[in-house]
């Protein structure tokens, strides 16, 4: 929780790794005292105290060094905390030292739940950038019911703050809500698109995936095949009609919304998960009985729509199986620690529309279209836009000026996705980032990027 008592508003943990470096950096150009209004730095109106955390002092201390090099404004300002996953008590000297705690330190499966013990027992929000869907069920199974105290004082654990999974989140939320606002429509469907984009991967990203297939049980992979995996009821809605509209995209398909040709998307298998999960938790916002959401890729042409596809089952099913998954491991996906290049992170973009489809109350057989856009300008979105996103999520939880305001703290804490833990005020302060932007309204008026 925002205690300005505490000596830091927010702790990068994994400091030193490939996308918590580039969240440091952003720290140290935008949020720092000092910085240049002409490069993106808002300090002088909104500073921020912050550190960077993890186990090696030693490459912290480097990182540290070599951003004050980049950012002399920063020199002396950037503190470095040690904490290691076999000393509990060093990690909860970390966490007690801050109002929130956003980590980078994957796989989350082996790495991350001491983190978490850590923040929950001190009452400090906890932010981070999984794409794991086992270890957030985890996290959900372990701290749920020990954060409803009823009192407001839980902390928010709040996990896919970054490309996995806010664009798509954020998205279904906000075109619900304007459905509903602008329109009095129930929203009955969201549906996730990836537009243009240029971005690169990740040996941190390819790491956790990698962890995640090779140690789950099979029974569980089966159960992560549904999109409720992360609800109280993975069966998911009884309706045999929202059911099979919750069904994810499998094949390619021709969608009328965005008059392109799609295939499955790669980033569903968390997505879906993190906005049904947002579905259940927000009534307020979401039909529980009738909403649905699905997601795809759009592509330039039907060919390619179905070659997509065969390339995404090709790949998955060789990550399948231990010994062609230790071939692409070992001889072609990048390692930990390895990444896109500065070029390519600093000239990528990404473009993510969510199309919702609302019934009006005044007439059932009259259909509204609503769709919300993310962009990532002069970022890639997996890397330098992910950094960016997590910082701006978790500063949301940080200053103590925002946090009263989010409706994770309204509600008294709790395991939270990004859009029922931040809500428009992450909305907010994406818009004022020089990196990021999101918008809503009506899908006629809007040029997609597909």
């Amino acid at each position: 929780m925002a205690n300005p008592g505490r000596a830091y508003d927010l702790v990068v943990w994994g400091g030193s790794g490939f996308t918590g470096r580039l969240a440091a950096e952003y720290l140290a150009r935008r949020y720092t005292p000092g910085g240049s209004v002409g490069v993106g730095s808002v300090a002088a109106t909104e500073p921020v105290r912050w550190a960077i955390a993890g186990r090696d002092r030693v490459k912290l201390e480097k990182v540290r060094d070599e951003i004050a090099q980049k950012h002399p404004h920063a020199r002396n300002k950037i503190d470095v905390l040690v904490g290691s996953l076999d000393d509990p008590q060093s990690l909860l000297r970390v966490a007690s030292s801050t109002n929130t705690l956003l980590t980078f330190a994957g796989p989350f499966a082996l790495h991350g739940m001491p983190v978490v013990d850590a923040c929950v027992t001190c009452g400090t929000d906890y932010c981070d950038i999984t794409g794991e869907p086992t270890f957030i069920r985890d996290v959900i199974d372990k701290h749920e019911s020990n954060l409803v105290n009823g009192d407001g004082t839980s902390p928010c654990i709040v996990n896919c703050v970054g490309y996995d999974s806010v664009p798509w989140d954020l998205g279904a939320w906000a075109v619900t809500k304007y459905l509903k606002q602008k329109h009095d429509a129930t929203c009955y469907e969201a549906f996730g698109h990836t537009g243009k984009s240029k971005g690169g991967v990740s040996g941190g990203t390819i790491a956790s995936a990698l962890h995640l297939m090779a140690n789950t049980p099979m029974a569980t992979m089966k159960r992560m095949g549904s999109p409720h995996f992360l609800t109280k009821n993975e069966q998911g809605p009884s309706d045999n009609d929202t059911k099979k509209r919750w069904a994810t995209q499998s094949g390619a398909m021709y969608d009328e919304d965005l008059k392109r040709w799609t295939m499955p998307s790669v980033m569903a298998g968390i997505n879906t998960k993190v906005v049904a999960r947002s579905a259940e938790l927000d009534s307020t916002v979401f039909s529980k009985k009738k909403f649905a959401y699905n997601e795809s890729d759009a592509c330039s042409s039907k060919w390619n729509a179905f070659v997509g596809t065969a390339v995404v089952g090709l790949f998955g099913a060789l990550l399948l199986f231990p010994p062609t998954r230790w071939l692409l491991a070992r001889f072609l996906l990048p390692k930990p620690g390895e990444g896109p290049d500065e070029k390519l992170r600093e000239t990528g973009f990404g473009n993510v529309y969510v199309v919702g489809s609302g019934v009006s109350a005044n007439s059932k057989h009259e259909k509204k279209k609503a769709v919300a856009h993310f962009a990532f300008t002069k970022a890639d979105p997996g890397y330098k836009g992910t950094a960016a996103l997590a910082v701006e999520a978790a500063l949301c939880l940080a200053l103590p000026h925002e946090r009263c305001k989010t409706p994770g703290a309204l509600r008294g804490g709790g395991v939270l996705t990004p859009s029922t833990a931040m809500g428009n005020v992450l909305v907010d302060r994406i818009n004022k980032s020089d990196l990021l932007r999101f918008s809503v309204g009506e899908l006629g008026e809007k040029e997609l990027r597909v």
